[in-house]
């Protein structure tokens, strides 16, 4: 067995693992793994492991509230598995951003990612990414209030999940319909049907039961420490006081599977039951760790729950100032999620409109293919060679396997902030500047090419791997230590560099690839360095300590 393919059952080995620990809802572990694999698959040609580790790296981030991580690595890894017309990657990667975006309060956006999941999971083999496509979606019908709608999915995934004899899956599936059937009672109390209001909270009890009965036989921890936080409130409402906090006593069993989500649940659960029973003192300490919780998290959804809980608990102290102040508070924090969640929808917007333009010059290649040779190979923006030269250069070196020659990657650090924050015209300037400190660094005998918005790639020829570094470390800190203030007060530019070197046997293709996956490697180390290589205590850690 050669060292690639041995890595290569390595890391799915490793990808096993941290999937088994995310379906059971152990998202620290499953992280952790998952990074390491990243880790390793960065440091080779290993595309499909690298794609399937940065999709499970962005669930894991998203369960645990790290949001704009989980969107960072869900977002290039949709980059790369839509250029590769990859579709069984690309449907598992927007199930997973659908459920970022929902737990962000993007509810739109969260059906339309799983929408088009749905479009592509259409073998056996891709049930689960069917299945949590279609929960997410059910998902935000119940935020929509379009129940019947929401029914009608649940129950069709829960026949799809019958038949493939996915019980962790249907465990999720019937947990949800116990919070269908809350929103259906919270409706019905709203329109003064007290009776059916009742009603519909003991079907949501029964409901959750038997998604925690189900979630013990399968092993899916997830659905049991959720569905105790449900199943308190429940009892809660009916009063049954003792046995609520049964349901927190075992909730604290799998606190260490617990993420800040689960948290603020938790606490704004027992700031009501506390409440029910008469403790106000004990509800406004839990309400209280309920906020401080929610603060560092960003599902609108469970910070919203934590301020009508604490505002009600304030409400029957008789502090009816502190409950005024919640409500106030609650309106002021409203104003600047719907402000954040305005950023995100436009960049959600953004990567959808590259998707497609990707997509359109795939499908339109073959047609295309004369006017693309007959294309200058100048971008006319910097002077550098541009996408095409650099294509062109790489069939060369496929006809040179004696060639020596390292690819370097380079991506400007948080550009799109600059565009966001000043303007694009000052972007296409920052571009130009950038092109001017490469020109600067590299030989004459270099390629330097920009091959997309703020990426360049650079071909360097004949140099041992020290005096390569020396070049992309000295590229590195003259984007750095430039003057930026000349151009606009406060700008700071980096840059994070990726590189490959030849090695016999390698295509080209490789050898990019490589130094590409050291690049994502490099930004997730924390940005502005140069990475040539990843050691192998690095591949055994992962990125977890680096990105906490």
């Amino acid at each position: 067995m050669s060292a690639e393919t041995s890595a290569q059952f390595e890391i799915e080995e490793i990808l096993s693992e941290a999937l088994e620990y995310g379906q059971t809802g152990d998202f620290y572990n499953a992280l952790k793994l998952a990074q390491q694999a990243f880790a390793m698959a960065a440091d080779g040609a290993h595309e499909d492991a690298f794609c399937d580790a940065g999709i499970q790296c962005a669930m894991a981030l998203g369960w645990l509230g790290r949001t704009e991580e989980a969107i960072e690595y869900v977002q290039r890894i949709l980059q790369r598995v839509v250029k590769r017309g990859d579709q069984v990657r690309e449907a598992r990667a927007r199930a997973v951003y659908a459920n970022v975006l929902i737990e962000m309060g993007l509810d739109s956006e969260s059906y339309q990612e799983a929408s088009r999941a749905i479009s592509m999971a259409t073998e056996p083999e891709q049930a689960d990414v069917l299945l949590k496509s279609m929960d997410l979606q059910a998902i935000a019908m119940i935020f929509a209030d379009d129940f019947a709608a929401a029914r009608a999915m649940l129950d069709e995934a829960l026949m799809i999940a019958d038949r493939y004899d996915l019980k962790r899956v249907q465990a999720t599936l019937i947990l949800h319909l116990g919070l269908l059937s809350t929103r259906i009672g919270e409706s019905m109390l709203e329109k003064g049907d007290k009776q059916a209001h009742k009603d519909y909270l003991a079907k949501g009890l029964e409901q959750t039961e038997q998604a925690i009965e189900l979630a013990r036989e399968c092993g899916n921890r997830r659905v049991e420490l959720v569905g105790s936080a449900n199943l308190a409130e429940f009892m809660a409402d009916f009063g049954r006081f003792d046995e609520a906090e049964r349901c927190i006593k075992n909730w604290y069993k799998m606190q260490d599977i617990a993420t800040p989500g689960n948290w603020v649940h938790l606490y704004y659960t027992v700031c009501d039951f506390e409440q029910k029973r008469g403790n106000i003192e004990a509800a406004l300490e839990a309400g209280n760790k309920a906020i401080d919780a929610a603060k560092n998290i960003t599902s609108a959804d469970n910070y919203a729950n934590a301020v009508r809980r604490l505002g009600n608990a304030y409400e029957a102290s008789g502090d009816y100032k502190s409950a005024l102040d919640m409500h106030k508070k609650f309106h002021n924090e409203y104003r600047k999620r719907t402000a954040e969640k305005g950023h995100w929808q436009g960049k959600v917007d953004e990567l959808n409109r590259e998707m497609e333009r990707v997509k359109g010059l795939l499908q339109d290649a073959s047609s295309d293919m004369a006017r693309l040779k007959e294309e200058a190979l100048t971008d006319p923006l910097t002077g550098l060679a541009n996408r095409r030269a650099f294509d062109q250069h790489m069939e060369v070196l496929q006809t040179r396997s004696k060639t020596k020659y390292a690819i370097a990657v380079l991506d400007l650090d948080h550009f799109k902030a600059v565009n966001d924050a000043f303007s694009h015209v000052l972007g296409d300037e920052v571009l130009r500047k950038v092109a001017k400190r490469l020109t600067e660094c590299c030989r004459g005998t270099d390629l330097i090419s920009r091959i997309g918005g703020e990426e360049f790639a650079l071909i360097l020829n004949g140099s041992t791997p020290s005096q390569i570094y020396n070049v992309c470390e000295r590229l590195r800190a003259s984007i750095e230590q430039f003057d930026w203030a000349e151009l606009a007060q406060g700008l700071e530019m980096t840059a994070s560099i990726g590189v490959a070197h030849f090695e016999k046997g390698m295509t080209p293709a490789e050898v990019f690839a490589k130094a590409d996956n050291r690049l994502f490697y490099a930004k997730a180390k924390g940005r502005n360095r140069v990475v040539t290589s990843i050691s192998s205590v690095e591949r055994e850690e992962g990125v977890l300590a680096l990105v906490n």
